[in-house]
């Protein structure tokens, strides 16, 4: 059974180091184009409340919920208080030439923890970023 939960601040090392396997998971299964690290845990103001929101960027053949879906799957066994989402790349482009708020947040304040982020390249230099344990 596929379920969410969140983080025990006290164990936030250890959170991190779920983050890097589950990327290895996903780009393993899915050789994506981009996998983006977002929300409190990529700004750093993590709380006990926050979950890990990672944003999946490859081409994708499921339906939008079958993509979280499998997402949530990879995740089993690793066990990440995990809230991802799945977009095509373009999708996505399409979601940053309209503009959308959602989108621009994760390209712009997100930490690219593998690939590219698509659509970005003329609007900033990417950086690639480790996890910072702070």
């Amino acid at each position: 059974m596929l379920k969410l939960c969140r983080v025990d601040i006290e164990r936030s090392e250890e959170v991190f180091e779920r983050i890097e396997k589950y990327k290895e998971a996903v780009v393993k299964r899915l050789s994506p184009e981009a996998v983006i690290l977002f929300g409190s845990f990529a700004r750093g103001d993590i709380n006990e409340g926050s979950d890990v929101d990672i944003a999946v960027i490859a081409d994708f053949e499921e339906s939008f919920l079958d993509r979280i879906k499998l997402l949530l799957e990879l995740n089993e066994g690793i066990g990440l208080p995990l809230e991802p989402i799945g977009y095509t790349p373009e999708e996505f482009r399409r979601m940053l030439r309209e503009g959308n708020r959602f989108a621009l947040e994760i390209a712009e304040r997100g930490r690219l923890l593998y690939g590219g982020i698509p659509g970005v390249e003329k609007h900033r230099p990417q950086r690639r970023v480790g996890l910072h344990r702070g």
